[in-house]
């Protein structure tokens, strides 16, 4: 799921630029090249995530691999090996535009995992590093589509969505509570506990969606359905997120992060219907 919501969010950028009258830097056989390369960097991410998180995965009994031994650490660090090197190859083919992105996009997950002071361990770095993340994956589309300097709806929609990652997916830390203590991170609700974190996370989600659906009503009209499935998504999460149906069990605590990612989906498809037929891209 994870893999898929990036490709569709490289997807988003490619359209977008494409939809702006630019050309892929080779036409279909170049995109595709962009995508394979985008798409094994996003996996080898994912997994140096997976490996520097194990303490906290296994006490919050997560079903990842490697928490749960069906895969070795050393066996997912030399993946991840084989995965940058198919990255930044495949990047590298497509522009050299697409493997500055992809190798700013490996720095920026190595950051966030294993740096030194792991961007993960606070509640600011989490946030900057999960939206820079977004951001360089819509910027990767635009690039791979040729779509030169960003502007107009990329920039919008790649912020909106990006932001929303930093929002909306820290929703998931509320299951993770005892995990991140363990480990010694500073989420929200380790930081305020659980009542106090839910508000912050119900105002903030809120407020996002409102301030998107009238920033696109004004500067981007075109595209205010994707704003206004963002606007559903944060209303409907923060009602969630503060009532019962989300508390108890794991499964309960965890259907804020689930509407969260059912947003990012359908204001993609939202998107995709307003380009038109982006299929024959």
């Amino acid at each position: 799921m994870v893999q898929a919501i990036f490709l569709l969010r490289f997807a988003a950028g490619a359209a977008l630029g494409l939809a702006s009258g630019a050309h892929g830097v080779a036409g279909r056989p170049g995109l595709l090249t962009a995508a394979l390369g985008w798409l094994a960097t996003t996996w080898a991410v994912y997994l140096m995530n997976g490996v520097a998180d194990v303490v906290e995965d296994r006490a919050n009994g997560k079903a990842r691999p490697i928490a749960q031994g069906e895969l070795s650490p050393r066996a997912a660090i030399a993946v991840v090996r084989i995965l940058c090197v198919a990255g930044l190859g495949f990047s590298a083919a497509t522009s050299p535009a697409q493997a500055l992105l992809a190798a700013a996009m490996l720095g920026v997950g190595w950051a966030y995992s294993w740096g030194p002071w792991p961007l993960k361990a606070n509640l600011a770095g989490f946030a900057a590093a999960v939206i820079t993340l977004g951001l360089l994956t819509y910027l990767a589309g635009w690039s791979a589509a040729g779509g030169g300097r960003p502007t107009g709806p990329v920039v919008l929609f790649g912020l909106m969505m990006s932001l929303w990652m930093g929002f909306g997916g820290a929703t998931k830390d509320l299951a993770d509570a005892k995990g991140d203590r363990l480990a010694g991170r500073k989420t929200l609700p380790v930081l305020l506990g659980d009542f106090r974190a839910r508000l912050v996370m119900a105002v903030s989600a809120s407020s996002a969606g409102w301030v998107f659906a009238i920033l696109f009503a004004i500067r981007a009209a075109g595209f205010l359905p994707a704003a206004l499935v963002v606007l559903a998504g944060s209303a409907t999460l923060s009602l969630i997120v503060l009532s019962r149906v989300s508390r108890g069990s794991r499964s309960a605590q965890r259907r804020p992060y689930r509407v969260f990612m059912a947003t990012q989906y359908c204001a993609h498809i939202a998107l995709f219907g307003c380009l038109g037929p982006i299929w024959s891209l």
